[in-house]
């Protein structure tokens, strides 16, 4: 029979090199005051660590990114996420 209590089993090392990453140094962000910026990037990552703290990462300079700045900045590396322009839309269908 299909049991649904299920286990997730996460590996220990999946985010052991964000995690020891240093933070990006503050000249390389810029502020932005359009929708170029950090989050919407596709570089922008975010995990968990073990105590279930947020951290966010770009993998371009493999740095982490102080919060709050992935919302208000961006870097000459910023690129649009291709995935927003081929998702599919509930208008559409």
């Amino acid at each position: 029979m299909y049991s649904l209590k299920s286990k997730k089993i996460l590996s220990k090392e999946q985010y052991a090199d964000e995690e020891c990453w240093q933070y990006i140094e503050e000249d390389t962000l810029e502020i932005s005051h359009s929708t170029r910026v950090c989050v919407t990037c596709t570089h922008f990552r975010y995990a968990c660590d073990k105590h279930c703290r947020t951290f966010l990462s770009c993998r371009a300079h493999q740095r982490l990114i102080p919060q709050g700045s992935h919302l208000t900045c961006k870097c000459p590396y910023w690129q649009k996420n291709l995935a927003d322009q081929y998702s599919f839309s509930s208008a559409v269908a």
